[in-house]
């Protein structure tokens, strides 16, 4: 059919340690140098590197997706399916400093992607992009079919844009993580749900030259915009790194 396109694949991956993982500093933390670990004695000399017996990440990877446009609408749908050995996972200890990397034995990862755009008016659209990720060890000794750290379960961006006249538009956006995202492989500790607003303008002055404004977390919400990615949280852990209060940006955009 005339703008419409499905697709499916299968691929194979490989991807080596990299010299980070090979050689990583241990036994420090973010305000001290490697070798020095704190609390404890920060006076006591300890090991400062590690060089552990990596294996190179394979996986392969099923995908499929349709991609079409009709009338109004305009859409993208993909899923995707990997069975990944050996993956390379890098994590930081209790203190925030970063540790060796290790093999996972076996992993999966379960993706889907979907997006949706729409001409409400001519002057008028909007654009919604949802994002689902299922992340999980197979059957691992320790940690059984516990998600992987650090992957958002689910993820939405909307935006809803006004062309007021020809040289300037106004734009809302949304930025929405509305599940608990697990902070350590053990999945004891979750990161909460979030949902941010920011607003933009721009006016063209001409074809070269537009001027713009922006606010950003425009209800000022307290939020945690990433986490340390650990394998065993602590309950006292300072975990969350926060995200950015409301915030003021403008500035002049010149092409040539």
């Amino acid at each position: 059919m005339a703008g419409q396109t499905i697709f499916a694949a299968v691929s194979r991956s490989f991807e080596p340690p990299s010299h980070d993982d090979l050689l990583a500093t241990v036994n420090g933390t973010p305000n001290s140098s490697a070798g020095r670990p704190t609390p404890g004695n920060p006076g006591l000399v300890a090991a400062a590197f590690a060089t552990p017996d990596l294996k190179a990440q394979t996986a392969t990877t099923v995908e499929g997706g349709w991609r079409g446009r009709a009338g109004i609408l305009s859409w993208d749908a993909v899923s995707y399916y990997s069975w990944v050995d050996n993956e390379l996972l890098s994590l930081r200890d209790s203190t925030g400093a970063l540790m060796a990397a290790f093999n996972a034995d076996r992993t999966t990862h379960l993706g889907v992607e979907l997006g949706l755009g729409v001409r409400i008016t001519p002057r008028l659209t909007g654009r919604v992009a949802y994002t689902y990720q299922d992340f999980r060890f197979d059957n691992d000794p320790l940690r059984g079919n516990n998600r992987l750290a650090g992957a958002p379960p689910h993820l939405v961006n909307a935006v809803l844009q006004y062309q007021a006249t020809d040289a300037w538009k106004l734009e809302g956006a949304v930025r929405w993580s509305p599940g608990h995202m697990p902070v350590d492989n053990m999945n004891t500790l979750f990161a909460d749900p979030f949902v941010v607003a920011d607003v933009r303008t721009e006016y063209r002055i001409s074809e070269r030259f537009a001027v713009f404004g922006e606010i950003t977390n425009l209800f000022n919400a307290t939020y945690a915009a990433s986490t340390l990615i650990v394998d065993q949280a602590r309950p006292d852990q300072a975990a969350f790194i926060p995200g950015d209060g409301r915030g003021y940006y403008g500035g002049i955009r010149a092409r040539f």
